[in-house]
């Protein structure tokens, strides 16, 4: 097949399995609200429901974990592996009939979920362009999960949640089919010395444009000539490597820049802020219409994930980040002064809303989905699989802190207090990443690379005889 069909096709199903991730969270929340009531007669207790509504942020690290397989099998196995994975707890969780079942399909989805998630970021800037490569993983880590949050949330309450387990089959379905019929990932060919094969693969993604020949070009040589020091240093296997990478000083920094991409992301509490939102929107209009409430929050989550992928096209990825993540910040900041200094003003309760969906859009159109998508492109291809474990443990421990603290802190100081924190750990944050990020937007993985192991972008220079021994 030519070139533009085998990139639609890998990126059509990274989207797809995007989508599917977004159902596995946004399902729940139907099935929650069913099981509390009792609906279906099967006596669940409420510490029953708690498990089934934790387990699979709680078993999301053990899915990083395992997408360490992807550096033996390649990308596309492994995303055909954990689809079939999704697809089977789907029909668990629809013939459930205990707590057993349950559990079963919650450590199920948890597993395939955080691997689903890593190898998403790990594998769209291997597909993509460098010019392009900023917009497409805005589509598949931000845009997609958004709309099938919002899709789950909307067939959740029009179907039973056994029904909408059936039809969340679907998306997982195409992760499994699709990337049967793509070409492997040239990057990982070249990890392993598999030249012509990484050659043939580019060439049915990118085409053969000048451009596109001198990309692949660079890429050959990087991985030559890294595997020349391999042979020199004896450190030939991928496990050999990442030992050798411990004692690298660029890999602790991409790790502490990591630390604090993650620490910020799960400052902003998303989980919890649309929690909140349909609370303070129950208390401003008098009614209990949840299903106006979940629509109108993932309205909020979806314009600003589409807006995201224009502000990328037309500015850099600093700039982004920066001018919506400031201003994210003096918004809840404001959320906050509006609660403390406003608690029981009528006239207020409507400008906290008005904020808290502002506070929505900026923050996904610049923030959360330029900070995910610099997860894609910082790591080196050697152990690019390692580090994703290591950030999928991290995203894995935070988030499951934060809901744990967040309804303790809302307790304690309530929610203006919390939101002032959370802002306060978000621009932190934001200053350090500033102090340690180069611009990525149009650099090739390899120039991204060579930047942090060398800190200049030129690979030719990066490939001199001064240089060289830095890239491992």
């Amino acid at each position: 097949m030519g070139f533009p069909t085998q990139k639609v096709l890998m990126l059509g199903s990274l989207s797809s399995i995007a989508v599917s991730n977004g159902f596995l969270f946004a399902q729940t929340t139907g099935m929650i609200k069913t099981l509390q009531r009792n609906d279906d007669g099967l006596d669940l207790t409420e510490s029953d429901i708690q498990w089934i509504t934790s387990t699979i942020s709680m078993t999301h690290f053990l899915g990083s974990a395992l997408t360490t397989l992807s550096d033996k099998m390649g990308r596309r196995w492994p995303l055909i592996i954990f689809s079939v994975a999704t697809v089977v707890q789907w029909l668990v969780l629809y013939m459930a009939q205990n707590i057993y079942h349950f559990m079963l399909s919650r450590v199920i989805a948890g597993i395939s979920f955080g691997a689903r998630f890593c190898l998403n970021i790990l594998i769209t800037p291997e597909y993509t362009s460098p010019k392009t490569r900023a917009f497409f993983l805005n589509i598949v880590t931000s845009v997609s999960p958004a709309i099938g949050t919002g899709l789950g949330h909307y067939l959740g309450n029009i179907f039973h949640w056994r029904t909408v387990a059936l039809i969340s089959i679907f998306p997982a379905l195409v992760g499994i089919i699709v990337p049967y019929f793509c070409v492997e990932s040239p990057h990982w060919l070249a990890s392993k010395g598999r030249f012509q094969e990484c050659e043939e693969s580019f060439k049915k993604i990118h085409g053969n444009s000048t451009k596109s020949q001198s990309e692949l070009q660079y890429l050959i040589k990087m991985e030559k000539c890294k595997l020349r020091q391999a042979e020199i240093t004896n450190t030939r296997t991928s496990k050999a490597k990442l030992y050798l990478a411990l004692r690298k000083k660029y890999f602790w920094n991409l790790i502490l820049m990591s630390f604090f991409i993650i620490m910020y992301i799960a400052a902003t509490a998303k989980a919890a802020f649309a929690i909140l939102a349909t609370i303070i929107l129950e208390d401003m209009t008098g009614t209990t219409n949840i299903v106006l409430y979940n629509i109108l929050v993932d309205i909020f989550i979806l314009v600003g994930t589409s807006l995201s992928c224009v502000l990328v096209r037309k500015m850099t990825m600093r700039n982004v980040l920066f001018s919506t993540g400031y201003t994210a910040n003096a918004v809840l900041v404001i959320l906050s002064a509006c609660l403390y200094f406003g608690a029981g003003v009528q006239n207020l309760r409507w400008v906290n809303v008005s904020l808290l969906a502002v506070y929505f859009i900026l923050m996904e159109a610049g923030p959360s989905p330029v900070l995910e998508a610099l997860l894609g492109e910082i790591f080196p291809l050697e152990i690019k699989v390692y580090c994703m474990f290591f950030v999928g443990v991290m995203i894995s421990t935070f988030l499951s802190l934060g809901l744990i603290l967040f309804p303790i802190l809302t307790e304690v100081i309530g929610y203006s207090g919390t939101f002032l924190l959370n802002a306060i750990i978000m621009t932190t944050s934001l200053v350090f990443i500033k102090l340690k990020l180069p611009e990525t937007k149009g650099r090739t993985l390899q120039e991204i690379e060579a930047f942090f192991k060398t800190n200049i972008f030129d690979i030719d220079e990066a490939l001199s005889e001064e240089k060289k021994n830095m890239l491992l």
